[in-house]
């Protein structure tokens, strides 16, 4: 414990109040104080809050030279102090209990390295130890875990699956997506988002009776399909559903049209029991039309894997990982490279668009380039020497980057000019940074390099083989020989078509040398890259030969490090450093630091070794690394669902999401400032700076988000706003306090200050803890009193739980919780 002194002194003359002051403070400054006044015989001394401030204290004396005594006659609300006029003259000082080191470190890792604390994270790291958290992360490949959402079933066993949206349509539709057959039971849909709980609103859900044009239409495709007694979940029969082509919609699917007609702002809830026959596990669809609800079995890694995926299950698996995984680290640097690495599912759908007609088979392909592309990354990251080579690498050969940059189709061969897009993007956005190193000749001239890079169709065994011809097996039904790419089976990857290479010898950065500025070991060096001629299958060296050269130098590094540097500990780092000045910012210096980190890890540019220095540095352990950065909407949402998140007795969690509602167009990350994972336009990223996501709007719908998320289930009705995003605080109270303490205010407000703001100290914690006080104690109308004690626990909300929603509502609301 240590002190932080500012003196003041208050001398009290007939003309007025006389102040001033002297301070002596050190990083993160000073405290200040803002005005020191006498009105209405009471002495009154604000100041701004000091960071993580545990206690405020305001001492006496009648001498500047001492000695103080702590001046009990006043009192601390938040960073004010006021007290009785008891003499006409007296110095004071304000005296600062800072949080410990070790304290503020705990939070900064929760913020930094995770999505945010859970409760039960927050008592395993106290526990553990900061440093030995940040090991922890450094090493997922050494976590286990084994997520549902990562569990690929093959067994053939019945499988129960739910699925809560809105109720778009009236129409409901079953159909496989492939030809094949499998069995459906005991299908239900029922108002609210608990699976069962109520009136089956499907008639002949349970199969027993056969198939009628009042309950189920069957069109062509499925016509062989029946009630059968073959084999049931329950009962005495189940649908047997046969398909000899895939289906997408009404015209191919079995439907039925819901009376009375759903309401499209209401939420329902789906339930069934599938049994997978020869075809995929996968290849069911049960959903509204308008995709209000959209189900598949299976979990979501086995759709993405085997290519049946729409865009949500893809968002679902990323948003679902970042609440559920014990990896946060991981987490946080697949959403960081996803970011730097921008490519785009709906380019991706447009390109396959000029060879498919079925718009969900479009959707599937594109989002299976965007899963390839993340699960390497995490592949790679579970590598303890993974490098920035080697994920540059990944983003090259991504088909999904290929399209997105256009380079698919750039072509050198003959009068043909390159496209530029790549090579443009790949100096400013993925390597040098913008205006660093380069000019529009490499720009021109690296273009050529990638001409040949391309995407193509192959046999599955030939999908990590880029000279692999076209595949030449067609669907089942399809004209023998046919090439129509739509009637072709096999994988989209990475191709290499040497005919339009531009094959002649391509010189870069030519004449180049690293400036000044960057010091040893780099100033002065060449860095200009000649490219031989290459014809035939060698042209595709010339894209291996960019990365290889781009990966380590030392612009590379200093753009890198920065980003690493504005992710985890504040957006006030920039390109451009002077890596000889004597009088090196801190920022300039950790950047330093990291450059030397890449330079001496071998092979280069381990990552491991970047975020090393960075975790052990002081800017990232002190203050300049805690509650410095503003949230993005996708750092919101999932820290807010984890906050309140505990593990119950009976395997389920006080807070859950289902993902794929919150993210896409018009949902709450979309409302928030325009973040739509997996699909931006603009290849620079979203921001990591405040600017980008704060204004009234923005605030307005996190605002929306957490109280649709803190609405009781039985009241949200038409509530939309938090998605299938559900919390219960009032269990998390049974699960964390005494019996004794369910009904005390102060204890209950205590603990929801603990585990929303850990890193903030409680002193600078006193209004909120008031202000959420008074809320449990007073009725909805803000103004009659209401003793929080007295309120009932039952009821579906009880009055008890409804007051409790709405008081951790409020604190999440607050400017604490939008910073990290």
């Amino acid at each position: 414990m240590f002190y932080k002194r500012l003196f003041l002194s208050l001398l009290a003359l007939s003309t007025g109040v006389l102040w001033q002051s002297n301070v002596f403070a050190e990083d993160p400054g000073q405290p200040v104080i803002n005005s020191a006044s006498i009105v209405n015989f009471q002495k009154r001394i604000q100041w701004n809050p000091y960071p993580a401030a545990v206690q405020y204290k305001i001492s006496h004396s009648d001498n500047l030279l001492g000695p103080f005594t702590e001046d009990s006659s006043g009192t601390v609300a938040g960073d004010d102090w006021t007290a009785p006029l008891i003499g006409s003259i007296g110095f004071y000082r304000l005296q600062v209990v800072p949080m410990s080191a070790n304290d503020l470190l705990l939070c900064t890792i929760l913020n930094r390295l995770a999505y945010g604390s859970t409760p039960d994270e927050i008592e395993r790291v106290k526990v553990m130890g900061a440093q030995a958290y940040i090991e922890e992360q450094l090493a997922p490949e050494l976590i286990q875990e084994n997520l549902d959402i990562d569990t690929v079933v093959t067994n053939g066993g019945w499988q129960y699956v739910t699925a809560t949206g809105t109720g778009s349509s009236s129409t409901l539709y079953i159909y496989l997506n492939s030809a094949g057959e499998g069995h459906i039971d005991d299908i239900k849909l029922v108002a609210g988002i608990v699976p069962e709980a109520g009136s089956n609103l499907l008639r002949n859900g349970d199969f027993e009776l056969p198939l009628k044009t009042n309950d189920w239409t069957i069109s062509s495709n499925h016509i062989d399909s029946a009630v059968s007694t073959e084999t049931r979940h329950s009962g005495n029969s189940s649908l047997h559903l046969m398909a000899n082509v895939g289906g997408t919609t009404r015209a191919s699917a079995i439907w039925q049209d819901i009376k009375p007609t759903l309401a499209a702002s209401q939420q329902y809830t789906l339930s069934y029991w599938y049994l997978p026959g020869t075809n995929k596990l996968t290849s069911l669809t049960i959903r509204l039309s308008g995709s209000g609800i959209t189900s598949s079995p299976g979990s979501l890694l086995a759709r993405l894997d085997n290519g049946s995926a729409p865009i949500d299950d893809l968002r679902a698996w990323h948003i679902l990982h970042a609440v559920r995984s014990q990896k946060q680290l991981l987490e946080i640097l697949d959403q960081f490279l996803e970011n730097h690495f921008v490519t785009q599912y709906s380019k991706s759908r447009e390109y396959f668009d000029t060879y498919y007609n079925d718009g969900n088979q479009i959707g599937q392909l594109a989002t299976q380039m965007e899963f390839k592309e993340n699960r390497k990354w995490r592949q790679a990251l579970l590598n303890p020497k993974c490098t920035f080579k080697d994920l540059l690498l990944i983003s090259a050969e991504s088909p999904a980057m290929i399209i997105y940059l256009d380079t698919v189709n750039s072509r050198g061969d003959g009068q043909n000019i390159a496209n530029e897009n790549y090579a443009r993007e790949l100096l400013e956005l993925f390597t040098f940074g913008v205006d660093n190193g380069y000019d529009q000749n490499d720009i021109t001239v690296m273009s050529r390099a990638w001409t040949g890079w391309s995407a193509n169709i192959v046999d599955a065994p030939n999908e990590f083989n880029p000279l692999a011809l076209r595949t030449k097996n067609v669907i089942p039904g399809a004209p023998p020989g046919s090439t129509a790419v739509s009637n072709l089976v096999g994988v989209w990857t990475f191709n290499y078509k040497q005919d339009r290479h531009k094959t002649s010898a391509k010189t870069i950065f030519p004449g180049k040398t690293v400036p000044a500025r960057f010091g040893p070991p780099y100033a002065d060096k060449s860095y200009e890259l000649v490219l031989p001629a290459r014809t035939g299958t060698n042209g595709i060296q010339d894209g291996y030969g960019v990365i290889a050269h781009l990966a380590n130098q030392p612009f590379t590094q200093e753009f890198i490090s920065v980003k690493l540097c504005r992710l985890f500990v504040h957006d006030d780092f920039y390109i451009g450093y002077d890596f000889t000045d004597p009088n090196l910012s801190p920022e300039g210096q950790l950047v330093k630091l990291c450059m030397q980190a890449w330079e001496s890890s071998s092979p280069k540019g381990q990552i491991r070794a970047v975020l090393t220095t960075i975790f052990n540095s002081e800017l990232f352990r002190g203050h300049g690394g805690s509650l410095q950065k503003v949230k993005t909407p996708l750092e919101f949402v999932v820290s807010a669902i984890r906050v309140l998140r505990t593990r119950k007795s009976d395997g389920t969690y006080t807070a859950d999401t289902d993902g794929s509602s919150l993210s896409g167009q018009r949902q709450a990350l979309d409302r928030m400032g325009g973040m739509n994972l997996f699909d931006r336009a603009e290849p620079d990223g979203y921001t990591e700076s405040a600017g980008g996501w704060i204004s009234a709007g923005t605030l307005a719908e996190r605002l929306r988000f957490v109280q649709a998320l803190l609405t009781a289930p039985a009241q949200r009705n038409a509530i939309t706003d938090a998605g299938n995003s559900v919390a219960d605080p009032f269990a998390l109270i049974k699960l964390k306090l005494p019996a004794a303490d369910w009904s005390n205010a102060g204890a209950v407000v205590d603990y929801f200050l603990s585990i929303l703001y850990p890193g903030e100290g409680k002193a600078n914690l006193d209004l909120y803890r008031t202000s959420a006080v008074n809320f449990l104690n007073t009725l909805d109308d803000g103004v009659t009193p209401s003793a929080f004690g007295g309120l009932s626990m039952t009821g579906n909300p009880s009055p008890y739980e409804t007051r409790v929603r709405g008081m951790v509502a409020m604190l999440l609301t607050l400017q604490r919780f939008q910073e990290q």
